[in-house]
C-alpha cells in the first residue's frame, strides 16, 4: 500500500517560547513536559497510507460513512451503490486496519428508494457490545408527485453488521400528512439509549415564524429508540428557522445531555451555524453574518471528545471570514471560554465540506474537501488538544476531486480513517486512507 509522500519541514511544531533565566533547570524540564502534554506538542509529522476500499458491488459508489468499532477497533464502512436502475445501503467490516474486508452486504431494502443527496448521506453509530446501526432519507412513495417528500430511515445489526433487521421508519409524521425528513444525525449515550435528529418540514416547538420571502425554512426534530433503533418513541419538535439543505450533527454526552449543531437562517437571510441544548436556545458559535439568499449545502461537523468537550468546525462564505473554522469549550458546557479560530481560509474557496474525528493527545483532526486555492483536494488539519492554535495542516497528494470526507478515529490509539467520494472514469468511486497521527 503507498504511503503518501510530504515534506516534514510542512510540519508544525509548536514551540515552548521564551523561559525566563532565573527558572531552575528542573523547572523548565518540567514545565517543557506538562506543555508538551496539554498542547499536544509533536516531534515528526503524520503520513497518509491509502487503504483499498472493499470490493464493488456496483459501477458507482459515493455517500460513505466511518466507524471505529470501540472494543476491537476494527474499521466499519457503509456507502451508497448502484445505478440507474436501482440503489442499495452497503455495509463491511475491517479487522485489520482496512488492509482487507468482508464480503459487503446489502442493509436496505429492495424498492427502497435512496435520496442520493451527499449532505444527506447515511450516518453510522455502533457501541461496545457490536450494535451496529445505519440511517439514510428515502423519498415517500408519493414523491412522484411532490419531490420534497422523504423519510428517515433505519437498519440495524446485533451481530457486528452480519445481518441487518428489516429497515424501519425513525419519523412518526404526527401531522398527519407526509412531509420532508432528511439531513438526519444519529447519537448514542454511552450504555444508553440512541438518539436521532433530522430536518423536518413540520414546525418546531419555539413558534420561530419564518419571513416567506426569504424561502422556506426547516426544524429540527428528534427521536429517541430504547433498543438500538428496533424502534422508535414519538418524535419531538425543537428549533426552526433551519437551513433546510444543511446536515444537522448531534452528540449526546454522558450525562444524557444531547447537543445539536447546525445552520440557523436568522433575518437578513443571515446564515450563521449554531449549537443548542435540547431543551434551550441555539447559540451562535460565531457572528460570522453570512448573508447567503440560497442555503448553502455544508452542515457543521461535530464530535464530543474523551474530556468532555465539544469540537465543532464550519465552513463560512462571509466576506473577510470565508474558510473552515474551528471552536471547541463552547457555550452550555462546563467550560464556555473557547474561541473560534481558522483552519483553513481562501479568498477563492467554494463551499467546503468537513470530516471531524477527536484522537486524545494528538488533538482534533479536521478533513475538508478544498485547498486553499479553491482546488478539490484533501486537506488535513489537526489542533492541538486545548483547541488554541493549528498545529499541522498539508494537502494529501493525490487526492484531486475529493468530495464529503469523513473521519473515525480509534478509541485508543493514534491512527485514524478517512473517506471520500473522487470520480473515477467518470464515475464516482470510494476512496481511503489511513491517518498515523504524528506525535
Amino acid at each position: 500500500m503507498p504511503t503518501f509522500a510530504r515534506d516534514s519541514k510542512s510540519a508544525r511544531v509548536p514551540m515552548p517560547g521564551e523561559v525566563r533565566s532565573f527558572v531552575t533547570l528542573a523547572s523548565l524540564l518540567a514545565w517543557a513536559a506538562l506543555l508538551s502534554l496539554g498542547m499536544g506538542c509533536t516531534t515528526k509529522p503524520s503520513t497518509v497510507t491509502a487503504l483499498t476500499p472493499p470490493g464493488m458491488v456496483a459501477q458507482e459508489a459515493f455517500s460513505p460513512a466511518i466507524a471505529c468499532d470501540p472494543i476491537n477497533h476494527d474499521v466499519l464502512l457503509s456507502w451508497i451503490a448502484g445505478d440507474s436502475s436501482s440503489w442499495h445501503v452497503w455495509f463491511a467490516r475491517s479487522a485489520d486496519k482496512g488492509a482487507t474486508w468482508s464480503v459487503p452486504v446489502v442493509v436496505s431494502s429492495a424498492g427502497d428508494q435512496l435520496r442520493l443527496e451527499p449532505e444527506s448521506s447515511p450516518r453510522m453509530v455502533c457501541d461496545d457490545h457490536g450494535n451496529v446501526g445505519i440511517a439514510w432519507s428515502s423519498w415517500t412513495a408519493t414523491a412522484a408527485h411532490e419531490p420534497r417528500l422523504t423519510d428517515v430511515r433505519m437498519a440495524h445489526s446485533f451481530d457486528g453488521g452480519t445481518s441487518w433487521k428489516r429497515p424501519v421508519t425513525v419519523n412518526d409524521d404526527t401531522t398527519g400528512g407526509p412531509g420532508s425528513q432528511s439531513f438526519h444525525d444519529l447519537a448514542l449515550r454511552p450504555q444508553g439509549p440512541l438518539f436521532a435528529a433530522w430536518l423536518d418540514s413540520r414546525p418546531g416547538s419555539d413558534s420561530t415564524v419564518s419571513d416567506p420571502s426569504e424561502g422556506k425554512d426547516a426544524s429540527i426534530w428528534f427521536a429517541r429508540s430504547g433498543d438500538f433503533g428496533a424502534h422508535w418513541g414519538p418524535n419531538a419538535a425543537h428549533w426552526s428557522g433551519v437551513c433546510p439543505n444543511c446536515r444537522v450533527s448531534l452528540v449526546v454526552d454522558p450525562a444524557g445531555n444531547i447537543f445539536a449543531a447546525f445552520r440557523k437562517h436568522y433575518p437578513g437571510q443571515i446564515r450563521d451555524i449554531v449549537l443548542a441544548r435540547a431543551g434551550g436556545p441555539p447559540v451562535r458559535m460565531h457572528a460570522d453574518e453570512w448573508q447567503v439568499a440560497d442555503c448553502p449545502p455544508s452542515g457543521p461537523a461535530m464530535t464530543l471528545s474523551r474530556d468532555g468537550t465539544l469540537r465543532l468546525a464550519w465552513y463560512t462564505g462571509a466576506p473577510e471570514r470565508a474558510g473552515v473554522w474551528f471552536r471547541q469549550n463552547v457555550p452550555e458546557l462546563m467550560d464556555s471560554t473557547g474561541e473560534a479560530i481558522p483552519v483553513l481560509l481562501g479568498d477563492k474557496l467554494p463551499t467546503v465540506h468537513i470530516g471531524v474525528g477527536e484522537a486524545g493527545m494528538s488533538g482534533t483532526l479536521i478533513a475538508c474537501d478544498v485547498d486553499s486555492t479553491g482546488t478539490h483536494q484533501l486537506t488535513l488539519v489537526r489542533v492541538e488538544p486545548s483547541g488554541h492554535r493549528v498545529v499541522e495542516r498539508f494537502v494529501v497528494p493525490g487526492t484531486q476531486g475529493a468530495s464529503y470526507p469523513c473521519v473515525a478515529t480509534e478509541r485508543a490509539g493514534s491512527a485514524a480513517y478517512l473517506v471520500w467520494t473522487s470520480r473515477v472514469g467518470g464515475h464516482p468511486a470510494l476512496r481511503l486512507a489511513r491517518w498515523n497521527v504524528g506525535r
